[in-house]
């Protein structure tokens, strides 16, 4: 009988350790669930900002696309404009340029012209001379 309580007693602490162990786990496995609550609230909060900061950002791009669309168009006449007064006065400039050349070509050409009558008239002045020597 004596070994019978001795086991009773051994199989007691076993229980009384195993309850120990039993509520330390139980106690830990709380914990981990409240930790494991608390990252899936801030988790879920993080997501929330991180969706309402999403659609502020898509609103913004939208804003910013929609605003530089209207000042391109408000650019838009006064840079062709610009483009149109530049072509003008490339156009102007080429005229110029043309008119300048078209001066000399008529300069170099009246020149020409008055050193072939000058030849002539030397010419003449020379064949008259010579008759006049002849006669």
């Amino acid at each position: 009988m004596e070994v019978l309580q001795s086991e009773i007693g051994k199989l007691e602490a076993c229980v009384s350790t195993l309850t120990t162990d039993a509520e330390k786990s139980s106690a830990k496995i709380q914990e981990l669930e409240t930790a494991r609550d608390a990252l899936d609230k801030a988790l879920k909060e993080s997501t929330q900002s991180l969706s309402v900061k999403a659609k502020e950002l898509s609103e913004m791009q939208t804003q910013y696309n929609t605003e530089k669309k209207r000042l391109e168009d408000e650019l838009y006449p006064f840079r062709k404009a610009k483009e149109a007064k530049l072509k003008e006065e490339e156009i102007k400039r080429q005229k110029e340029e043309e008119e300048i050349k078209r001066n000399e070509e008529e300069e170099i050409k009246g020149k020409e012209e008055e050193g072939i009558r000058r030849n002539e008239e030397n010419e003449i002045k020379r064949n008259e001379e010579e008759e006049k020597v002849r006669s």
